[in-house]
Order: structure tokens, then sequence, then C-alpha cells
């Protein structure tokens, strides 16, 4: 179980580089285009990869948190 974990924590770290990477390539493109009235886009881009980021790193550290909780002896888990 807890070489799992590993992988987990392995495969997030490499989704969210994966995904700093396309953020800063998207970037790249938009600034590269010679219509510049995309900012609006290109902020909700950015939002919304890091609103992604936020949501798998809440993921890693509630599954961690609960495993935490449930060494605890006595306690019941959600």
């Amino acid at each position: 179980m807890q070489r799992f974990r590993r992988v987990s924590c392995t495969a997030l770290a490499v989704s969210v580089v994966c995904l700093i990477l396309r953020m800063q390539e998207a970037g790249e493109e938009f600034r590269k285009r010679s219509d510049r009235g995309s900012n609006v886009v290109e902020t909700i881009i950015i939002v919304a990869g890091f609103a992604s980021l936020a949501f798998m790193i809440y993921l890693a550290v509630s599954g961690k948190v609960r495993g935490w909780i449930n060494k605890i002896p006595g306690t019941v888990g959600p």
C-alpha cells in the first residue's frame, strides 16, 4: 500500500510539471500571434490551470490526512 502512495505522489508531481509546461507553451503561443486581444483568454487559461493544480494537490493531501487519521487508535474514518 505504501508503494502505491509513492507512485501516486510521483504521478502527481509529473502531472504538475506537465501542466506548468503546457501553460508556458500556451502563453508563448499567445504572445507570438499578431492579435493581442487574447489577454482575457490567456488569463482564463492560467486561472483554470492553477485551479486544476490546486485540486490535484488537494486530492493528494486529503488522502494522506485520511491515512494518518485512520492510523490513530480509536478513531472512525469518514
